[in-house]
């Protein structure tokens, strides 16, 4: 069995979060975001990532883009290229060329999705042993598969999202490690369901209130998982398959849809049983 390290992440400051006034998903409350307490969520984030060994690299958010915040909806890194996202709303159009911008400056090789597809990044795909996990239905669409499957030369999985609280597959989807992975049943079809009970060996179920705790925005690195706060029992299932949980608030952030793993993109990674 084998286990995520994380080397190195971007994220972006969240100079400008609190400015968010628009809605585009159901978790959204414009007006209602803290600048102070989302800094300071922000910023305890990252000091738990270096003190798990993880290289942070920082991005200054830009004016008029709130949920820029969010960097790993903005590519998915793969060796030095970047699949970089496709947004389908206008809101979130702009971010893109920020991201854009810094990735070539930091010598990755950037590449683009055809005109007629959308993908928001790693909040949509997971790569899992030699397969790819994709989620369809509210930010990206499922013709997008095939273009993914090329780019990155490994077999897709597509599970179709059918709750719009989930309305990225990271909300709710969960892969702790390369045999285990979490997931709230009732946020996809009942087809995707049945195929990951065919794939995945050890197939857990969030309860409502663990997937409405955004334990699914949990990112796992050498046996750490980093986990929204306050969700006691997904905690207990953590330290009973030998991880250690470590809880941070980021309360501010779900006020927009987002937690631990949307603001953090993954630029460096191993593999060790």
């Amino acid at each position: 069995m084998l286990h995520k390290v994380i080397k190195k992440v971007l994220m972006c400051e969240p100079i400008h979060f609190s400015s968010l006034n628009y809605s585009i998903n159901p978790w959204m409350k414009p007006g209602k975001i803290n600048k102070e307490k989302s800094l300071k969520e922000w910023n305890n984030l990252v000091s738990l990532y270096k003190s798990l060994d993880i290289e942070v690299e920082i991005l200054k958010q830009m004016p008029d883009v709130p949920d820029m915040v969010f960097s790993t909806d903005q590519g998915i890194v793969h060796g030095g290229n970047l699949l970089l996202s496709r947004f389908k709303h206008k809101q979130r159009k702009n971010e893109s060329k920020h991201y854009e911008k810094w990735f070539q400056k930091n010598g990755y090789k950037v590449k683009t999705l055809p005109a007629n597809l959308h993908l928001e990044g790693n909040g949509e795909l997971f790569f899992w042993n030699d397969l790819i996990f994709l989620g369809v239905g509210f930010r990206s669409n499922k013709s997008v598969a095939k273009a993914i499957s090329r780019f990155f030369g490994k077999e897709v999985v597509v599970i179709e999202i059918v709750d719009p609280y989930f309305f990225h597959l990271d909300v709710g989807f969960f892969p702790l490690n390369s045999n285990t992975i979490f997931y709230y049943p009732p946020a996809y079809s009942q087809k995707s369901q049945k195929k990951l009970k065919e794939i995945v060996p050890n197939l857990i179920e969030f309860t409502k209130t663990e997937a409405f705790g955004f334990c699914g925005n949990s990112v796992a690195t050498d046996h750490h998982v980093v986990y929204q706060e306050g969700n006691y029992s997904f905690d207990n299932k953590l330290r009973h398959l030998g991880y250690k949980p470590d809880p941070v608030d980021l309360g501010e952030f779900v006020k927009s849809g987002g937690g631990a793993h949307c603001l953090t993109n993954i630029l460096e990674e191993t593999y060790e049983s």
